[in-house]
């Protein structure tokens, strides 16, 4: 499935970004390419920004009076050439309202995928966790209890 996007307002208004979203087997990926807003004649070459599943935080599609917006919520910044605007943790892109059923669906199938890398993630740590010994050096015996074991109160005869 794949997703037009758009980004305004770049560089002062001089700039346009247009580009694509689309999922792969572990990472979201967008195409893009810079048009200046002025002439529209100036593109640059084809870019492309890989963002793993595990760096995804939510996903929210916005219904808008003319448009909708696809923001993309990140728990780690995106390695990018600064020609993408992040606000915070948020990459916000405008898609046309005729693409917002598509929109809603690759937020469903990207969610679905990311809790399922999430839970992937933390069994993965807690089989590493049950194999490897404790890092502080301490070993936790379980106690068994045998009559006549333990600590016997000396006051009290028995």
């Amino acid at each position: 499935m794949v997703l037009p996007i758009k980004q305004n307002e770049l560089y002062a208004g001089l700039a346009e970004l247009n580009g694509l979203v689309r999922m792969e087997k572990d990472s979201l990926v967008l195409e893009y390419n810079l048009k200046d807003d002025v002439l529209g004649m100036f593109n640059s070459e084809l870019k492309v920004l890989k963002i793993p599943f595990h760096a995804i935080e939510d996903v929210i599609v916005k219904k808008k009076w003319f448009s909708a917006r696809f923001d993309l919520y990140l728990n780690r910044l995106p390695n990018t050439d600064k020609t993408i605007d992040v606000k915070g943790n948020c990459l916000s892109f405008i898609i046309k309202k005729a693409e917002l059923e598509k929109a809603r669906s690759l937020r469903s199938t990207l969610m679905l995928r990311v809790s399922e890398e999430r839970l992937r993630r933390i069994d993965e740590e807690e089989e590493k966790n049950e194999t490897a010994p404790d890092p502080s050096g301490f070993q936790f015996y379980t106690r068994k209890e045998t009559p006549g074991s333990g600590l016997k109160n000396m006051l009290r005869e028995e």
